[in-house]
């Protein structure tokens, strides 16, 4: 073997090696993100609104589901509500109203109760409703059948 040969063979077994060093960090970074971070949101069928402990009687959530953005409103130990988070007028973020128990838009005069339906303002469309369940201490949100 002479030696342009060695050499090819040498530069061969780094281009391998740097090839194998690259997969392994590949494979270490994504271990070590978290799995909602691979996700695309508007795919899944559940969305995670958080912790039970963290959503307090009398509060709401609010998250982004992909393109969509979800209200969630906590009204005892275990009654939630969960529905389109912005306006069907303006497409505010919509804000929940714990002392009048109606979901408001802060950019108009827009009202709506817990269960989507326009009761005051410029529109009759209802919020779209997301089903609520509750697992292992997570509050989860699907889309509403039917």
């Amino acid at each position: 073997m002479n030696s342009s040969e060695r050499g090819l063979e040498s530069l061969l077994m780094i281009g391998l090696l740097l090839l194998l060093g690259l997969m392994l960090s590949l494979f270490a970074v994504l271990y070590a993100i978290p799995a909602e971070h691979l996700t695309l949101p508007d795919r899944q069928s559940a969305l995670r609104m958080g912790r039970i402990d963290k959503i307090p009687v009398g509060g709401s959530r609010v998250n982004n589901w992909g393109e969509e953005i979800v209200l969630l409103v906590r009204i005892s130990d275990d009654e939630f509500y969960a529905i389109q988070g912005t306006s069907t007028l303006d497409g505010c973020i919509l804000e929940w109203d714990q002392q009048t128990f109606r979901v408001v838009s802060p950019c108009g005069h827009q009202t709506y109760d817990l269960r989507g339906r326009a009761v005051e303002g410029l529109t009759t469309r209802p919020l779209r409703r997301y089903d609520v369940s509750v697992q292992r201490g997570l509050v989860f949100v699907t889309r509403e059948q039917g």
